[in-house]
């Protein structure tokens, strides 16, 4: 099957998307099915999380107190497309506290993601911060 980079970037896109609005409205659950099922979540500083359920464990701990919102931007293919790629992109954090919504981080993912059927799903996600 040939894979265009417009369809690879736009659904790969939807699933860093999907897992952004997961993470954000505490929604933990979501999370590892955006994952293979072997599939590794490695938050530098803060440990590395291989499996879905290790991934759930680790998501539901990491679950938001208050309002929160990640962006994620400037998405870049850095493989050619096909049945997996990487991925590179960069995240702001921000986070709502009493004097309103302020930045708490900036970091930036390296992704390897797999086509599973009509799905895009993380095979492996760093997050470091900067």
């Amino acid at each position: 099957m040939t894979i265009s980079a417009e369809s690879a970037l736009a659904g790969v896109q939807a699933t860093i998307a999907a897992y952004a609005h997961a993470v954000d409205s505490g929604n933990t659950d979501a999370v590892p099915d955006l994952f293979t099922v072997d599939g590794v979540a490695e938050i530098v500083g803060q440990g590395t999380f291989e499996g879905r359920e290790a991934i759930r464990k680790a998501y539901g701990a990491f679950a938001p107190q208050a309002p929160q919102v990640h962006l994620v931007g400037n998405v870049l293919l850095t493989s050619p497309p096909g049945e997996e790629v990487t991925v590179s992109s960069n995240l702001v954090f921000l986070a709502r506290g009493e004097d309103g919504w302020a930045v708490q981080l900036v970091g930036a993912y390296e992704d390897t993601l797999v086509l599973e059927g009509d799905a895009w799903k993380f095979r492996k996600r760093v997050t470091t911060f900067k």
